[in-house]
């Protein structure tokens, strides 16, 4: 509950950053192109933190990570690359810039990246006041972390996976839809918070668990873990 009411606070005081980058945006803006470079990496992983704004993920990159940001110049993200081992560490991140210094409409912040699907990986996204668009079908993803403040998630899962594996999403105030696979084991277990949830093609097996139909067979399985929030939920089988 303590989560909850924190998230109806961050509405309160985050909702004109929204309003702001739907109504329009000033000419004092840069597109920065991102490409983090193949190496000897046998894994990745990948941290993404966005303030405020609009983000679109998907595979497609020719190398780790292909992909551009447009952003007012005072929030210009940093993004930072290493290799430990045989991972490697992607880090673009925006979350300590100040974004209510920014007045209606003088506001433009929008990342579309592409990943690759040659290697395994752990992905992170942690995002503000925004709109997210994850794209994942055809990644090698190991495991996934979503943690949203106040806007829209998308998440695309469906496909056929070869290797298991989980996804935590903690969803703050807002619409969270999620799109799950058909050929493999699906199983989802939620911890309500206050909204309306939509729950297609699962079978419930109580207490806010839910499975596929190919869940028992499968010896690919999905595993999700949701914290929700406020707002509304669409849990889906492609």
């Amino acid at each position: 509950m303590k989560k909850i009411l924190f998230s109806i606070l961050f509405v309160l005081t985050t909702l004109f950053i929204v309003v702001g980058f739907s109504i329009g945006n000033n000419d004092n803006v840069k597109n920065e192109l991102i490409s983090i470079k193949k190496d000897k990496a046998k894994k990745l992983h990948v941290d993404l933190n966005l303030g405020a704004g609009e983000m679109t993920v998907s595979k497609g990159a020719k190398n780790w990570i292909d992909g551009s940001i447009d952003y007012n110049r005072k929030l210009e993200p940093t993004v930072s690359y290493s290799l430990k081992d045989t991972t490697g560490e992607v880090k673009i991140d925006q979350s300590k810039k100040h974004f209510p210094n920014f007045k209606i409409g003088k506001f433009k912040n929008e990342w579309d990246l592409k990943l690759t699907n040659k290697v395994p990986l752990d992905l992170d996204v942690n995002t503000g006041a925004s709109k997210t668009n994850l794209d994942l079908r055809g990644l090698k993803l190991k495991k996934l972390n979503i943690e949203t403040g106040v806007g829209e998630l998308n998440v695309n899962l469906s496909g056929n996976w070869k290797n298991s594996f989980d996804v935590n999403i903690e969803s703050g105030v807002g619409k969270t839809t999620i799109i799950l696979p058909s050929n493999v084991g699906v199983k989802v277990k939620t911890s309500k918070g206050i909204g309306k949830a939509n729950v297609v093609d699962l079978i419930s097996k109580g207490n806010g668990v839910y499975v596929n139909k190919a869940y028992e067979d499968s010896k690919v399985k999905v595993t999700i873990n949701m914290e929700l929030g406020v707002g509304e939920v669409n849990l889906k089988v492609d």
